[in-house]
């Protein structure tokens, strides 16, 4: 595997989200509705045919574009989960917890409903730093609901 190449993937639909589909019978047992067995038979089946490589092992960054036909609301969150369990289930990236970096982009094209998954090994790199060294001396005051930055650089004044 290439850690420096951006591996990229076409599914033909959009991931049926999960969450609130599962049926339970009286019995107890849950099962999935047809319609979510049929997506993931079916993106389990595109993502084989286009990906014989080994399984990403290590922190990834991952893009995806969800082409809608319409304005229609949807369940991005859910249909990420959905995209995050059928990569693990095609051996694309070996567990999702290894999904460091997202980012998601809805394009409207009416009439065309696809998925376009690109996702690129993760370097170690120090980018973050600046982010840590902005957040010292913050404080959260839970009681308070406040997040404050204490200023720096005045000196009390005693009485």
């Amino acid at each position: 595997m290439d850690l420096k190449k951006t591996y990229t993937f076409v599914l033909s639909s959009l991931p049926v989200p999960k969450s609130n589909r599962y049926m339970r019978r009286k019995d107890g047992k849950v099962f999935k509705p047809y319609k979510i067995v049929k997506w993931e038979q079916t993106a389990l089946k595109e993502l084989k045919i286009q990906h014989t490589g080994k399984c990403f092992s290590v922190p990834v960054k991952v893009e995806v574009f969800f082409i809608l036909p319409d304005r229609r609301k949807r369940d991005i969150d859910n249909m990420l989960k959905t995209l995050w369990d059928i990569l693990e289930k095609a051996s694309i990236v070996e567990n999702d917890n290894l999904i460091f970096e997202t980012r998601t982009v809805k394009i409207y094209k009416k009439g065309i409903s696809s998925t376009v998954i690109k996702i690129t090994p993760r370097e170690e790199t120090p980018e973050f730093e600046h982010l840590f060294r902005e957040l010292e001396g913050f404080s959260i005051d839970l009681q308070k609901g406040e997040v404050f930055k204490p200023k720096r650089g005045r000196k009390s004044k005693k009485k």
